[in-house]
């Protein structure tokens, strides 16, 4: 009889503790959910959207030029390839102004709601769609939503370190890898060759300005290494990235320009990062309404 007591007593353990497991699972993500629902009004419209993406199929065509139409009728081309020196993802500048307005305004607005909000990340036919945070330090937002309160999946969240308008050379951004794919989950599939040749950029925008961030480079190192001091002249910081990429393609980059960094955990090691790094591009308005 008491053998049978026990193990009652331990089947009725085991399954508490699975029914406790799983009301956490869906308590995380219906926090996530909620969380995410509040800051629709923040994000890019499907018709903003529409003129900052491009098509996966137009890209896998061996000469790539891509063209989307905006709402104002104006077609902005991109390419994977110098197909065409006035559109290439190179050389293009300009954006529809009233693309640049609602995106600048949509960031004001949400500094606003949220303070230490200072702007916002977009990588299309990806996950990667937030805001960007800046706390006082690195560990807050990793494990707090934008209003301050719990949670899991935590926040993007820009290094302390770097000026908040992405002023420095290097710009470090921080996310969870989470295994339902969402924050910077999306990063590690850069690794694979053919993902990261079809999505060539993505878009970084404050209050004051709007960039297309050009990737160039993924790279897996540990939580400590070198890349992560942003405090040194691009062409000493380049070498090293160089060895520890994955991928990397050669461009020509200047002490005047601005890199972004998106760091996330992997597991090739412990304490393994997958770094995926870009260049911004500052983008004007299209005069040409």
């Amino acid at each position: 009889m008491k053998k049978k007591l026990i193990g009652i007593l331990a089947v009725a353990s085991a399954a508490a503790l699975l029914l406790g497991g799983a009301y956490l699972l869906t308590r995380d993500d219906i926090a996530q959910k909620n969380a995410e629902e509040e800051l629709q009004p923040f994000m890019p419209s499907a018709e903003v959207q529409n003129a900052l993406d491009y098509s996966e199929e137009d890209l896998n065509t061996e000469e790539t030029t891509v063209t989307t139409t905006t709402t104002a009728g104006i077609e902005v081309g991109f390419a994977v390839e110098t197909v065409n020196p006035e559109t290439s993802v190179a050389t293009q500048t300009t954006l529809p102004r009233e693309v640049m307005e609602e995106l600048m305004e949509q960031a004001q607005e949400m500094q606003e709601t949220y303070p230490d909000a200072i702007g916002w990340i977009y990588v299309p036919d990806t996950n990667i769609n937030y805001p960007i945070m800046q706390g006082e330090d690195n560990d807050f937002y990793l494990t707090h939503g934008t209003d301050g309160r719990s949670l899991k999946c935590g926040c993007i969240e820009l290094d302390f370190r770097c000026e908040n308008r992405f002023q420095n050379n290097f710009n470090i951004l921080y996310g969870h890898n989470m295994k339902n794919g969402s924050m910077f989950a999306n990063v590690c599939r850069f690794k694979e060759k053919s993902y990261y040749d079809s999505h060539p950029y993505g878009w970084v925008y404050t209050a004051d300005s709007v960039y297309r961030l050009d990737f160039f480079s993924v790279a897996v190192t540990d939580w400590h290494d070198e890349i992560y001091n942003g405090y040194r002249e691009v062409s000493e910081w380049i070498p090293r990235l160089k060895e520890i990429s994955r991928i990397y393609e050669n461009m020509e980059l200047t002490e005047q320009d601005r890199l972004v960094l998106l760091s996330t955990c992997s597991y090739e090691f412990d304490n393994a990062r997958t770094v995926l790094t870009g260049r911004l591009v500052e983008m004007e308005g299209d005069v040409n309404e």
